[in-house]
């Protein structure tokens, strides 16, 4: 399957006009042409992540919280977000972060959340748009 087609699936439910201005959802590194295999799934790009990643030959790792948020410098192996651009480059693994964009989607991260506590009749708790928002509310089954 191409990485493309994963990107369009991610987005089909929480396109990048979700996120948050100063956010940067998105394809982090990689080619949309790539065929992609097996993938990861993280909260956070990390070195230990990534060497995860290359270990189970995984070409693609998709996070919640993106590794960029401003453009790099440099590529010099200087800093973790460096060393882990590199090895996934060197290594053919994609990166996509959708932050924002997935926590603004009704049934993404607050919903799934409120799904797994039992909140029942959960809605947006900051209408943002159709099915997109900030937080969830809704009914416990019993008071707490």
């Amino acid at each position: 399957m191409f990485l493309q087609h994963i990107i369009d699936i991610i987005e089909s439910v929480a396109p990048l006009s979700y996120q948050e201005d100063w956010d940067n959802s998105g394809l982090q590194v990689g080619n949309r042409s790539a065929d992609i295999s097996s993938a990861l799934l993280t909260t956070d790009v990390t070195e230990p992540v990534v060497r995860e990643a290359i270990t189970r030959h995984c070409n693609l790792i998709v996070s919640h919280h993106p590794l960029l948020y401003r453009g790099l410098k440099t590529i010099s192996g200087n800093t973790p977000q460096e060393r882990i651009v590199e090895t996934a480059i060197r290594n053919g693994i994609a990166i996509y972060s959708s932050h924002t964009a997935m926590d603004a989607y009704l049934h993404g991260v607050s919903g799934r959340m409120a799904e797994k506590l039992g909140v029942a009749d959960y809605r947006l708790l900051v209408s943002t748009g159709e099915s997109c928002g900030l937080g969830v509310i809704g009914k416990l089954p019993e008071p707490v």
